[in-house]
């Protein structure tokens, strides 16, 4: 168990780097001429598609983020102060390709979660009630770990033991995050 969850740590860990740019941009404005939505104020039936929080600035940390990340991963790797259990795949190989995918996988994991709360009516940050509130606040936080998976699937090929754990570990740093963000006045909601 020690090692699976150091190996998903470790692929998942330009994803910190991402959280804390995320969080200190929304906090000073960081990059604001980019907080422009994803979805250019087009609506479906009425409905916005994604909202107004699934920008640009989002998608573009995400893709930057994730990419250094995974090039300071390559150079770790390839420097040798990591044990050689630890990384999934050769970074100096494959490194950049998969940060590129994370950062992308970031975003459009998401999107799908938005489609559907925005069709069914419900604000960013708004609770669905019934049976779909604990779906969409299980989806809330791995949404992205399965947008990842997606998108880096073919070039890691990951055991199905190894993603249902990701999933339950993204589960559990998603919403331990997202209470120190709150804390920390990232964030405007709990969880």
């Amino acid at each position: 168990m020690f090692k699976i969850t150091g190996q998903i740590l470790y692929l998942g860990s330009p994803i910190f780097l991402v959280a804390v740019v995320q969080g200190l941009s929304i906090k000073y404005e960081w990059f604001s001429s980019l907080k422009r939505p994803l979805d250019l104020g087009m609506s479906i039936k009425g409905k916005r598609i994604f909202g107004d929080h699934k920008t640009w600035r989002g998608m573009v940390i995400n893709l930057v983020f994730c990419t250094l990340g995974a090039m300071i991963q390559v150079w770790l790797q390839g420097q040798g102060p990591i044990p050689p259990w630890l990384p999934l795949f050769d970074y100096s190989r494959i490194g950049l390709l998969v940060g590129v995918l994370m950062g992308l996988g970031l975003t459009l994991g998401e999107l799908p979660n938005s489609f559907l709360k925005r069709q069914l009516g419900l604000s960013p940050g708004q609770g669905a009630k019934g049976p779909l509130r604990v779906f969409f606040f299980l989806f809330d936080q791995v949404d992205m770990a399965i947008g990842i998976w997606l998108l880096i699937f073919v070039l890691i090929r990951p055991t199905l033991s190894l993603v249902l754990y990701s999933l339950l570990l993204t589960l559990l740093l998603h919403v331990s995050v997202s209470v120190i963000g709150y804390f920390l006045g990232m964030r405007k909601t709990l969880v």
